[in-house]
């Protein structure tokens, strides 16, 4: 009698108003979200999804949007899954406040067996499918993470090995996701976890002395042979060395101490992309899918988790969220002097405005009309009354952000004498 007291007890005092939660709620997993929204190339069941791990339900309201971390599984190009080793990366961001998407993409023939025989389909899927397909991926969450708590302009891209090499592409590489309709000012960073696949043009060459029979088997059946390429150029167009430069969103690089020359190519990598290795690179003691396993693992004893996440953190906190500052404005009351019995004709006001934070654009409505793009100054011709000017920016997505309104009133003053004077 006196347990079953006590337990009454404690659950009372855990459902009261404004008790603390004594242990984290576990996160909140939306499971096998179909992403595809094109439908390009060959079809791969099951490969077009994504997972969502939500944190915990926040205590009360006004939280806001959270950050979107995006993970990309690794593999070859040719074989991996949006689950592997989740548990401790979706506790890892979700803990830090953020939601966690972790995708699949539709993957090259699996050649690691024995039964491959040297030739490849001509119909396979090769690049650019899988990058395509992490950009469609992106797509949705540009447009449908909202509705899931998360903030469609604050995405870091987070890969290990071949994923690692797409969210790189992604980060130099502006046009895959412009041809997705997202802004490339909505990638705030993105991590690189061991990849040595930053120029697929050496790394497909087969008068390479560094490349093995069995590497260049695996890079021709993800981006295509010499006759392939031959034919159809794509390995430029797959490579993040290509198109790395200063204006890329930040990176960090974590890769394998040991290995000199994967040391030498992320620091090449860097250098390009306008960073000092010696801040950008992370060689970690680890083999390359044991820095897989340490991210977010309470027993990792290296620096990866930490340095991954004051990086996150740290690009996060420097997005600024998008607004407006009006810097013209009519008079809070606009006079008109007209002579008496003469109708009155509208009277021209004018506002100037500006951006701040990561404004992209700006919307502006009158009163009761509809809001409508808009760049300062913008005018407008208004009658006698009171008057509401709106203005909001637009983050990278289209997102409006909050809007500033401007109030002010139009009023007549008759002049001259009346008729029966």
């Amino acid at each position: 009698m006196r347990f079953r007291s006590l337990l009454l007890l404690i659950v009372l005092v855990a459902f009261a108003p404004g008790a603390k939660a004594v242990a984290a709620e576990p996160a909140r997993v939306l499971s096998d979200i179909d992403y595809n929204l094109d439908a390009t190339g060959p079809s791969q069941p099951g490969a077009n999804c994504l997972d969502l791990y939500l944190p915990p339900e926040p205590d009360g309201a006004g939280q806001g949007l959270r950050p979107v971390v995006v993970w990309v599984h690794g593999g070859g190009w040719m074989n991996g899954d949006k689950k592997n080793r989740m548990t401790d990366k979706a506790r890892l961001f979700n803990d830090l406040g953020y939601v966690v998407a972790s995708l699949n993409y539709r993957l090259s023939p699996d050649i690691s067996g024995g039964g491959f025989d040297g030739s490849f389909d001509p119909g396979r899927v090769r690049a650019p499918d899988h990058v395509r397909d992490v950009a469609e991926a992106i797509r949705w969450l540009s447009r449908n993470v909202a509705s899931h708590g998360g903030d469609p302009d604050r995405i870091v891209l987070v890969g290990h090995s071949a994923g690692a090499h797409l969210v790189s592409l992604l980060g130099t590489n502006p046009s895959w996701l412009a041809g997705r309709a997202v802004s490339e000012k909505q990638i705030l960073g993105v991590v690189s976890l061991d990849t040595e696949t930053f120029d697929v043009r050496e790394e497909a060459d087969p008068g390479n002395p560094l490349n093995s029979a069995s590497r260049l088997a695996l890079i021709w059946n993800a981006f295509g042979t010499p006759d392939e390429e031959a034919v159809d150029p794509r390995w430029a167009d797959s490579s993040p060395q290509v198109a790395a430069d200063p204006s890329d969103p930040p990176f960090l690089l974590v890769t394998q101490s040991a290995r000199a020359l994967r040391m030498a190519s992320n620091n090449e990598f860097a250098t390009s992309l306008g960073e000092d290795p010696a801040s950008a690179v992370v060689g970690v003691p680890l083999d390359h899918e044991g820095i897989n396993t340490a991210l977010g693992s309470a027993t990792d004893t290296t620096v990866e988790t930490a340095r991954v996440s004051a990086f996150v953190r740290d690009v996060i906190a420097g997005a600024k969220p998008a607004g407006v500052k009006v810097t013209r404005r009519p008079a809070r009351r606009v006079v008109i002097r007209a002579p008496r019995h003469r109708r009155v004709k509208p009277r021209k006001v004018a506002f100037a405005f500006r951006g701040t934070g990561r404004a992209t654009g700006f919307q502006c409505r009158i009163d009761r009309q509809r809001f409508r793009s808009c760049r300062s100054p913008r005018s407008f011709r208004v009658r006698p009354g009171r008057h509401v000017f709106r203005v909001r920016p637009l983050n990278p997505s289209g997102r409006p952000g909050g809007e500033k309104a401007v109030t002010f009133r139009v009023v007549v003053r008759r002049v001259g004498r009346s008729r029966t004077q």
